[in-house]
């Protein structure tokens, strides 16, 4: 931070031209020493401060920005139909709370607003989420496993314990902050 002059305070500024600068220039080291490529994706960035030692930056890239579905006009009415069906879920796999929680928070920041529900076994977390086709689900790879098993759900039931209903994500994440 000293060589490149800049404060955790400069940080905080959406608006600060040096930061932004600041950024890409850590960004496009990070991409010459590792093969990291911001610049190809949207990205999400994370700066906590450290007592001592300035501060530590996590970059999570997002993916490509989804383009909104173009219906024809006449299909527009056929929309209306389909909203109530049920939207697909996901299954993630945690280690630990710890991942959980930072998986948790993470979705939090990024304004996750669908129905999610948390289950343990004696040795692992399972987060089980409504897909709404969400940027901000594709960074859960970065704390827990995608379990592609139809029938995963089945063991739940036997050999997990529900913790938390519905809206797990807010809750695990204010309960636990």
């Amino acid at each position: 931070m000293a060589e490149l002059d800049i404060t955790f305070e400069d940080m905080n500024y959406d608006d600060n031209t040096s930061t932004k600068r600041v950024m890409w220039e850590i960004l496009d080291r990070a991409k010459r020493q590792t093969g990291f490529d911001a610049a190809s994706d949207r990205i999400f960035i994370q700066v906590q401060e450290r007592k001592n030692d300035g501060c530590l930056i996590f970059v999570t890239k997002l993916g490509a920005q989804k383009p909104e579905p173009v219906y024809p006009s006449y299909a527009k009415s056929y929309k209306k139909l389909y909203t109530g069906i049920k939207k697909k879920r996901l299954l993630y796999m945690f280690e630990s709370s710890d991942n959980l929680l930072d998986a948790c928070r993470q979705l939090m920041l990024l304004e996750y607003g669908g129905k999610s529900d948390i289950f343990a076994d004696s040795e692992k977390y399972y987060l089980y989420i409504e897909d709404n086709r969400e940027y901000c689900l594709d960074m859960l790879s970065e704390y827990g496993s995608l379990i592609n098993n139809p029938f995963f759900s089945f063991y739940l039931d036997e050999h997990a314990k529900k913790i938390i209903a519905s809206d797990a994500v807010q809750t695990f994440a204010e309960v636990f902050n």
